[in-house]
């Protein structure tokens, strides 16, 4: 409970007599992003993780017709399609859940039009403990 003053309350509305409201640390909600946020992000995330791993990078969001690939890139001598699904979590949620069969025939059908042999799946979950990301390759 806020403190009250005594006397009456100006029919101005609050001012600084008025007590404000206070913030805790503890069960402050996190900062959310929104939805084409939260996939630049976990694409940013995916694509430097395959950097890493040796993967060069050759398109992003590589629009055919009305579909879209996530990323493009070269591993090996081989083109790979990759879908990327990132979910902002507090829990034990597996972003990986999202990649339905519908999807998985979309991104192959989009592939095969740009005659690439291989999708892959990066399932990236933000976390308030972090970032944990996991490749799983020839989904579709």
């Amino acid at each position: 409970m806020g403190h009250v003053p005594a006397g009456s309350i100006p029919a101005k509305g609050p001012g600084p007599h008025l007590q404000g409201r206070e913030h805790r640390g503890v069960g402050a909600r996190r900062p959310t992003l929104n939805r084409r946020q939260l996939a630049s992000t976990g694409e940013s995330l995916a694509a430097a993780f395959l950097s890493r791993r040796q993967a060069r990078i050759i398109a992003r969001n590589v629009r055919v017709g009305r579909g879209e690939i996530d990323l493009v890139v070269a591993l090996g001598g081989r083109r790979i399609a990759v879908e990327v699904k990132t979910i902002q979590t507090g829990g034990l949620d597996d972003p990986a859940y999202a990649f339905t069969p519908a999807k998985a025939a979309q991104v192959r059908f989009l592939a095969n039009r740009l005659r690439i042999p291989r999708v892959d799946l990066i399932a990236v979950s933000i976390g308030p403990t972090g970032v944990a990301i996991r490749w799983i390759p020839e989904v579709a």
